[in-house]
């Protein structure tokens, strides 16, 4: 095979019907084959359809019957991984999710329905040169790959010619692209694999090679993967922040923090990573995590729809995950901490960022905040204190200092009313300069 970025076909598509359903729905929606029940589930990564809805878990009055078709599709997933693994791709494509739970909790995961996949490097475009020909190659070396392995499991097929494109936003903050692979097998009605790969999305510690082992009946893959502890970060970015906070998110969150305590430099980073305009990811942990969810809610319907046989471990989540969290909140706030201090101990990296800038030039830089609102503003006075030491003036005087510096917060300047929430998160009245 060439190397990634060279000509291809283009992706495989199935033809758009020109009907009002298909102008709503987005094309990886596929019909359900003959005999299978599959709910239409909602889906924040496609809310730029009107509807916005992913095929859920079908549903079997034959209990004999739902179990060979989850065991085919543990297959189908087995064989796309065993394609990409063989692959031109593999060196940049790290698998997270679903199918990394599942190989470490087992019968308490969740049962994988798609493969998730952060392309790297995360410079690289979703539409650029580098990544020409990426979702056809894996189509066809998912197809390839259930040939290969025939023998070896009950027959199942993908058809690389009859998959589905459609772009995505991953929890509204980094672009993808979704493919689903149809698949069939012997005495079962067949489905669909789901391959969700996001772009220009950093990866805040490197990925590792991880041993797949078989889901179904197919072979085990060599792929890099994430770790647990970077899995947990990403989730618990993703239940505090998300405007669609999914019980999926919080069931996952606490199976990985109830193994493995959240490490405060890795959750951190990985806030800190991701381009954001809401401004959570700057603001330290608290209890406002677990506020978040009482006010956002959890849509818990379509977990329960999903997986009823999880619901019941579902019904205390909310004393569980302040447990679990506990430790990382206590490291974040630690008694006798100003407000300042809070701030600069999570902005740590942001802080060494900017020390390596142009004095001159700092507190223009940090109009890059601007976008993030009022939470970006306290984190830009907090960087620019910090940065000046025992000298630093006031809260009021530095916030002055960077409203006035660059024109990206015009918006804010025009909307005083709004200063007050950094005036609030960093206590100006209290004598809270950085130490000497």
């Amino acid at each position: 095979m060439g190397q990634p970025g060279a000509a291809a076909a283009p992706p495989p598509r199935t033809p758009v019907d020109e009907t009002p359903r298909r102008r709503r729905f987005p094309a990886t929606l596929l019909p359900a084959p003959e005999g299978l029940r599959r709910p239409e589930i909602f889906d924040p990564a496609l809310k730029h359809f009107p509807g916005a809805f992913r095929a859920g878990e079908p549903v079997f009055d034959d209990p004999a019957a739902r179990d060979a078709w989850h065991l085919a599709r543990r297959t189908a997933l087995d064989l796309v991984l065993a394609g990409v693994a063989g692959g031109r791709w593999a060196d940049h494509l790290v698998l997270r999710g679903s199918a990394l739970l599942a190989g470490w909790f087992g019968e308490a995961a969740r049962d994988p329905g798609d493969l998730d996949f952060v392309v790297t490097p995360a410079e690289w475009a979703m539409d650029g040169p580098e990544t020409s020909g990426l979702l056809t190659d894996l189509a066809r070396d998912a197809e390839a790959a259930a040939r290969a392995h025939a023998g070896a499991h009950a027959g199942v097929a993908i058809d690389a010619a009859g998959a589905a494109v459609e772009d995505i936003w991953t929890y509204d903050r980094v672009p993808g692209r979704r493919m689903v692979l149809p698949w069939t097998a012997p005495g079962t009605p067949g489905g669909t694999v789901q391959l969700d790969l996001v772009f220009n999305e950093p990866l805040p510690e490197p990925p590792e090679p991880v041993r797949s082992r078989p889901l179904g009946e197919g072979p085990g893959a060599l792929v890099l993967g994430v770790s647990p502890g970077l899995s947990l970060a990403w989730k618990l970015l993703w239940v505090v922040s998300d405007m669609h906070v999914q019980g999926k998110d919080i069931y996952d969150a606490l199976l990985l923090a109830e193994d493995t305590p959240p490490d405060f430099d890795l959750v951190r980073a990985a806030f800190l990573a991701v381009p954001s305009t809401e401004g959570e990811r700057l603001t330290p942990p608290g209890d406002w995590w677990i506020s978040w969810l009482g006010d956002m809610g959890v849509e818990w319907e379509h977990f329960e729809r999903e997986y009823p046989e999880l619901a019941a471990r579902t019904a205390d989540y909310e004393p569980r995950l302040r447990r679990v969290v506990a430790p990382l909140l206590a490291e974040a706030d630690r008694p006798g901490d100003t407000p300042h201090r809070r701030w600069a101990r999570w902005l740590a990296p942001l802080i060494d960022e900017a020390r390596a800038r142009d004095p001159r030039e700092r507190a223009a830089a940090l109009g890059e905040l601007a976008v993030e609102g009022p939470s970006g503003l306290t984190a830009a006075v907090v960087i620019l204190r910090e940065l000046a030491g025992a000298e630093a003036p006031s809260v009021r005087e530095t916030m002055e200092t960077v409203l006035a510096a660059d024109e990206r917060w015009s918006w804010l300047r025009s909307r005083p009313h709004l200063l007050r929430f950094t005036l609030s998160d960093l206590g100006e009245e209290q004598d809270d300069r950085p130490d000497g």
